[in-house]
């Protein structure tokens, strides 16, 4: 028996709206009715002494099961409307003082297809002084990561794929193949359009326009490429477009541990869109 898709949505217990189920919800309903396939919404929250108010109690024990019973019943109740409309739900909640590493590590032990999070909105300072959950799973998941922006209806109808211009290695190579392969089947699963833009260093490095597109297997109109960072390319053209999604490319490779993602880490609070992360490991 085929084991079915598992969509993992994180649930964050400390804040009332859950962009992140309402994403989930539509993956499964994307894999049920175009893709014909079996997949499991998991729902998952870790908590811990500062995320939740714990119940008080002599007790320390008993305050935790009290309050962990409690997170469960928040769940279940979140998990009835997608239960009658006949998805099948999991509930997982995890006690993790360090609910960073926790994230990615329920993940993995689920063996969850893709994960599904709140985008967390920090800026470049946050994100250089102090870890962020966001980018502990960019460094750590090892399936793919929907991020998902707060405060706006979760729509997928304009997709844009960020490609690597001129891969130095094959690892690079192989990235560009699966986000572009992920990009086009995910577009055609929605009827969305898709865009793809590569970025180069200097006018001499400019691509041919029509080479990309045949690289990219698009029309001429639906590829552009432009000179600069990755990340401000990448979010100037995700907002030309009115982009929904952004697909790119975590690239994670032995000898440099600490460039795991580097682009994807920097685009998440550049660009106004979801991100969907694709890990590609050499």
């Amino acid at each position: 028996m085929t084991e079915s898709t598992k969509v993992f949505v994180v649930l964050d217990p400390t804040h009332m709206e859950q962009a992140a189920l309402e994403a989930g919800e539509e993956i499964v309903r994307t894999y049920k009715n175009q893709r014909n396939m079996d997949a499991v919404l998991h729902l998952y929250c870790c908590i811990n002494g500062d995320s939740v108010a714990l119940i008080p109690d002599d007790d320390e024990t008993a305050s935790r099961q009290a309050t962990h019973d409690r997170v469960r019943g928040w769940l279940e109740r979140l998990a009835f409307a997608p239960r009658n409309e006949g998805i099948e739900v999991e509930i997982e909640v995890e006690w993790n003082d360090d609910w960073r590493h926790a994230i990615p590590a329920a993940a993995a032990r689920q063996n969850a297809s893709i994960l599904v999070k709140n985008m967390t909105q920090h800026s470049r300072f946050v994100r250089l002084v102090r870890e962020t959950s966001d980018w502990t799973l960019i460094r750590e998941c090892h399936c793919p990561m929907l991020l998902v922006k707060t405060g706006r209806k979760f729509q997928m109808g304009n997709l844009l794929v960020a490609v690597k211009h001129s891969p130095d290695d094959e690892t690079y190579e192989k990235a560009n193949d699966n986000i572009l392969g992920a990009a086009k089947t995910l577009a055609e699963d929605l009827g969305a359009s898709l865009h793809a833009v590569t970025c180069y260093e200097a006018a001499a490095t400019r691509p041919d326009p029509q080479r990309f597109a045949e690289r990219c297997g698009l029309p001429r109109n639906q590829v552009s490429a432009h000179e600069g960072t990755p990340e401000k390319i990448i979010a100037e053209t995700a907002a030309a477009h009115g982009s929904d999604l952004l697909v790119i490319a975590r690239v994670a490779r032995p000898e440099s541990p600490t460039d795991v993602g580097k682009t994807a880490r920097k685009v998440i609070d550049e660009v106004d869109t979801e991100v969907l992360v694709l890990p590609v490991e050499s």
